[in-house]
């Protein structure tokens, strides 16, 4: 039985990579995606890395985990001023995939091109994996087309485009969960994308080189949000946002008299 190394590839790499992966380490490549939200559509990705070369492909639908155990406790932190760094959320999640696939395969040799972070993630997970990172092979084009990596990062437009074209949005929370947005009830991963989509249009984020456009909207509903349920309404212009109304939603008392 040849020997297995197990590649994270979101579909940043090219087929070359898989190729001299397989080389170095003089074993079969067996690819590990996850579902987080990206631009990219993940059955592309597998079948990509399967056409380089990779002997098996696995896909892991991750999208819910990523948002409830990684997005929600971040973005619930900044109430107390924390800021959230979407760079790196989604590490945890890619590294216990990666640790089960593993473990399936029956191999302690894992690679990824996430860097010095994603490595700590992994080995977080399992210190006894043997982590190789890829850095040879140009991994995204350098410019603003680049493919998201997971569901916080979307495109932010100029706000010169827009200029003067105000959105309102209200975000209701219960329980320190946004639920709705302007009345309509959404999946958190909806919600997200929603907001990413509204505050993208109007540049939020672009003042700060931010592509989170959504996670910026939230954060600043977060920081009015007085208690554990309610509302918060904000405007969204030129690139800038403020907070308009921040409403607490009370127990409703009942008389049995």
């Amino acid at each position: 039985m040849n020997t297995v190394v197990i590649l994270a590839d979101d579909g940043g790499f090219d087929g070359a990579a898989i190729r001299l992966l397989a080389h170095r380490c003089s074993a079969d490549v067996v690819t590990m995606t996850v579902d987080v939200g990206q631009s990219r559509d993940v059955r592309a990705i597998r079948d990509a890395a399967l056409a380089a070369g990779a002997v098996r492909a696995h896909l892991f639908d991750a999208l819910d985990d990523f948002v409830r155990v990684c997005v929600l406790p971040a973005l619930q932190s900044t109430r107390h001023g924390a800021a959230v760094h979407t760079a790196a959320l989604v590490y945890p999640v890619i590294a216990t995939r990666l640790v089960e696939v593993a473990q399936r395969e029956g191999t302690r040799q894992v690679a990824h091109g996430g860097g010095d972070a994603l490595t700590r993630a992994i080995l977080d997970k399992d210190s006894s994996l043997e982590v190789r990172t890829i850095d040879v092979i140009p991994r995204r084009r350098p410019d603003a087309s680049a493919p998201a990596r997971h569901l916080l990062q979307r495109p932010v437009t100029d706000p010169a485009v827009a200029r003067g074209e105000a959105a309102t949005v209200e975000i209701e929370f219960d329980e320190a969960v946004p639920v709705a947005i302007n009345g309509v009830s959404l999946t958190l991963p909806e919600l997200i994308e929603s907001l990413s989509l509204i505050g993208g249009q109007h540049g939020i984020g672009h003042a700060e080189s931010a592509d989170a456009p959504g996670v910026l909207v939230l954060e600043a509903a977060y920081r009015a949000l007085e208690q554990q349920s309610g509302t918060v309404r904000l405007e969204l212009l030129d690139g800038h946002q403020r907070v308009l109304a921040a409403a607490s939603r009370r127990p409703v008392l009942v008389n049995h008299a």
